[in-house]
């Protein structure tokens, strides 16, 4: 997945012809981290993709899965269908998004999350839209505008993307978290 989200943002950035620093500017982030999504060797978290979506004039879906080939009115992913983020990203956490590549007009993102406690606690971030979060397993802290809340098995939150929010896993196991998210 991540060779070809960053494929897809180096080519929309050179067609719109931006310098990679005017495109990280923008969107708010490292450079030296958009460069290494360009190149593949990390990860965008959800939050980078959609601020990255934002500035390039692309939809969320259209950054993850590219043009869309597939009906808007029904979508089923099968299992082995979805990309993952193998590799962790900067906000301490892998995910697969639940979608099937190439569907277009999404309105929202539905993902699952993976969390290593162990992983570094990440920085709160802000993105566009909201986020609705069910807890599967484990425990994870939501820090949301400043304020913490522990989130365990069965517990949902429902948030807007624009306050400052990070999630971290908690305990001694991954926790798992499906999360959709709208842009």
């Amino acid at each position: 997945m991540r060779k070809y989200v960053g494929e897809r943002i180096k080519a929309l950035r050179e067609a719109q012809d931006m310098s990679l620093e005017q495109v990280a500017k923008l969107a708010g982030i490292d450079a030296d981290r958009l460069r290494a999504y360009e190149e593949g060797t990390a990860v965008p978290a959800i939050g980078a993709v959609i601020q990255l979506s934002r500035v390039l004039g692309s939809k969320t879906e259209g950054l993850l899965h590219g043009g869309g080939t597939v009906s808007e009115f029904i979508t089923i992913c099968r299992a082995g269908d979805s990309l993952g983020g193998e590799a962790g990203t900067e906000q301490s956490y892998t995910y697969l998004s639940l979608t099937r590549p190439g569907t277009a007009g999404h309105m929202m993102e539905p993902f699952l999350l993976s969390f290593d406690p162990a992983a570094p606690e990440p920085v709160p971030i802000t993105h566009d839209g909201q986020e609705f979060v069910y807890i599967l397993e484990g425990a994870i802290m939501l820090n949301y505008d400043g304020r913490a809340y522990t989130l365990e098995r069965g517990d949902s939150a429902y948030l807007n993307s624009t306050k400052p929010h990070m999630f971290h896993g908690l305990g001694h196991r991954v926790a798992k978290m499906l999360a959709v998210v709208s842009s």
